[in-house]
């Protein structure tokens, strides 16, 4: 067999492996009951039909209840485009007739696996990046050199967050690393001293400004710190220039094309960022002992990419400036999220994108400057990957053999949001009224009219008198 076709055969085959195990990881979970928010999400891709064509505005939308046979929908008070990309991609994968008609079992794993797809998708780069750094041989013949990438693949990739956003319906999780992900490994590729090079940071910009507001903010803050580090340190500061004004306009064009789609969302996005961080803003909650299974692995990553990167900082800028961008990306992303405080469902998936992003920037530079790395430190990398993966295992393992949730509502037993479901529906159905619940009491148990618990009670109440005044008395909430 020619060489180049083992190498070729080899790289398929490590490919394979990495993508079975980092599936095979997440398969105890994935048949989690959906919990707190997540039944929203699953709905979009779910319903026999796409929620955005009962939209007004043909825009997909949020459902926060169900009444009088029909869905309530509601802005999503954000930026609208992730959410028509989730539903348009997430689609393909859905079944569409699940609703009322499959177990709760089967529901809940075909309401987690088009998410799952696309996070493995986002992922896609990552893996290739560790097929290539794995299989390079370089110039040192060094089985640390060449399993060190590996390992900190599959370390990063088995991480409770990691495992927990994969399988959880949300955007940050699924839209995020599609979107991210592939961002920042088109960055990796984009080498300036090659003419693809500008279009590859096009590319980049664009995919960047079509997610999330914070995310698109962090890219532009990354762009102009480094070009800032160019001006400092490079000698390539005009083809640095122009390739971190072409990502910019990617990313403009992108944010302007969001903001004409739904200008009043993408306003609101604002509100919701300025909102939040009014209410736990300096609050460290990732930095607490309990949420370091989850945050520290994301925060290790940023640390140790930025000692590679100031290493080879110079010879970096000079060729693939892109890689920088890439990982103060992640690092804006980090730092922002872990200033604002903000728990959400009290699983911290907004790590999830710089997670992913910092494990792309690490397997990049392991893989363009490999032959300078000295077999020691290879072997000292494998060595933190190996301790890593036992304490992902310890963790997954806790969450497994306890029977509680991963994701939403982390830590709660599932059992007993199965029975808050059942408890809520029996409620629903004995006073023929509306009951005030998670959507998942919906989804588990359709022919019900409910209105989210997620908006809380003196919404709920706002909402049905001003869009139901009919109705309104027929609102019910379950005992305390």
């Amino acid at each position: 067999m020619p060489a180049p076709y083992r190498l070729y055969c080899l790289k398929i085959l490590l490919a394979a492996a990495l993508l079975v195990v980092v599936a095979g990881v997440r398969l105890p979970f994935i048949g989690n009951i959906l919990a707190g928010e997540e039944s929203d999400f699953a709905v979009l891709l779910l319903n026999n039909v796409p929620i955005s064509t009962l939209s007004d505005q043909h825009l997909p939308r949020d459902q926060v209840g169900f009444i009088d046979s029909k869905p309530e929908l509601t802005s999503f008070h954000r930026t609208v485009m992730p959410y028509i990309i989730l539903e348009r991609v997430g689609r393909l994968f859905a079944s569409h007739d699940a609703i009322g008609h499959w177990s709760p079992e089967r529901l809940t794993i075909a309401a987690r696996l088009p998410f799952l797809i696309i996070f493995l998708l986002g992922c896609s780069g990552l893996i290739a990046l560790t097929v290539e750094a794995t299989a390079y041989a370089g110039k040192r013949s060094s089985l640390g050199l060449a399993i060190a990438p590996l390992s900190v693949a599959l370390w990063s990739l088995t991480t409770p967050l990691a495992v927990g956003a994969s399988i959880q319906p949300q955007i940050d999780g699924s839209v995020g690393i599609l979107l991210l992900g592939t961002a920042a490994t088109v960055l990796a590729l984009g080498d300036i001293e090659q003419s693809p090079g500008h279009w590859r940071f096009l590319t980049a910009g664009v995919l960047a400004g079509l997610g999330k507001h914070e995310w698109a903010l962090a890219f532009a803050a990354a762009a102009v710190g480094t070009w800032l580090f160019a001006l400092v340190f490079s000698s390539a500061r005009r083809r640095t220039g122009v390739s971190v004004g072409v990502f910019l306009l990617g990313l403009a064009l992108a944010v302007a094309l969001s903001y004409a789609i739904a200008p009043d969302e993408y306003r609101q996005g604002f509100y919701v960022m300025e909102q939040f961080y009014g209410i736990t803003g300096g609050h460290l909650w990732a930095l607490e002992p309990e949420q370091w299974p989850f945050t520290v692995p994301a925060l290790v990553l940023v640390v140790i990419d930025g000692l590679f990167v100031l290493i080879v900082l110079r010879p970096l800028l000079r060729a693939a400036p892109g890689l920088l961008l890439a990982y103060m990306t992640a690092g804006a992303i980090t730092i922002g999220y872990t200033i604002s405080g903000w728990p959400a469902d009290f699983f911290p998936r907004y790590f999830a994108p710089p997670l992913i992003i910092s494990a792309i920037v690490f397997i990049a530079l392991w893989l363009r400057f490999k032959d300078a790395i000295a077999p020691a430190a290879g072997w000292m990398v494998v060595a933190a990957a190996l301790i890593g993966l036992g304490a992902n295992y310890t963790t997954l393992h806790r969450y497994y053999d306890r029977k509680v949730s991963l994701t939403s509502l982390r830590g709660t037993s599932l059992a007993d949001i199965a029975q808050e479901y059942a408890k809520d529906a029996r409620l629903a159905r004995a006073t023929n009224g509306i009951v005030f619940a998670f959507g998942g009491t919906w989804l588990y148990h359709p022919g019900i009219s409910y209105i989210t618990a997620g908006m809380g009670k003196d919404n709920a109440e706002q909402h049905m008198a001003r869009l139901h005044p009919a109705l309104k008395d027929k609102l019910v909430f379950p005992p305390e």
